[in-house]
């Protein structure tokens, strides 16, 4: 018997119903389609030429959606090295190698001064119940990642007290489903 992989898919744009396949662990958990729909619809659809930053890769679920909806350039950072191969691999398949950059590194100790590029999105999906979102907020203030006006989307866990008053940012929006909440930033 044939065993099934676990797999997400790209929901919108040029690229929809690309599959990304992935191997579970217990560190990885790709956005959901439904969540991923309320996310670029938060957006409007509208990521023509604006450059991405996905902190916490996985799949490159949201990374891949951007650019298949229109960003001209995604950064994926992602810890783990099989993950970011296969990220690499998918661009490659999709040849948007030109218009994305892997990362193999942990994004919270990351100089990303040596990117020399501010980013109008960046996508926050941490792994959960690691308390990583306060410290990636951090990173992105202290290290001026935020174009003006730019915005920043943070998916956690539903039980998640997050006090970001420390930070200037302004929240647009805010929905959960299931055992994630999820929210859009402006900086």
């Amino acid at each position: 018997m044939v065993k099934r992989q676990a797999a997400t898919r790209i929901i919108g744009g040029k690229y929809k119903g690309t599959k990304l396949v992935f191997k579970p662990n217990k560190m990885l958990r790709p956005t959901e389609s439904k969540t991923k729909e309320t996310l670029f619809n938060w957006l409007l659809n509208d990521l023509d030429k604006k450059k991405c930053l996905d902190m916490f890769a996985g799949t490159g679920s949201l990374g891949l959606e951007a650019i298949s909806r229109g960003a001209s350039n995604v950064v994926f950072i992602e810890k783990q090295l099989k993950l970011s191969q296969s990220i690499i691999d998918i661009a490659k398949k999709l040849k948007i190698e030109k218009i994305s950059r892997v990362i193999n590194t942990n994004s919270i100790s990351f100089d990303y001064k040596t990117l020399k590029q501010k980013f109008d999105i960046i996508f926050l999906d941490p792994p959960f119940h690691e308390n990583l979102i306060p410290k990636s907020l951090e990173v992105i203030c202290n290290q001026n990642l935020l174009n003006e006006g730019g915005l920043i989307y943070v998916e956690c866990e539903k039980d998640l007290k997050l006090d970001l008053s420390k930070f200037d940012l302004n929240e647009l929006k805010e929905s959960k489903g299931g055992e994630t909440k999820y929210y859009l930033y402006e900086g």
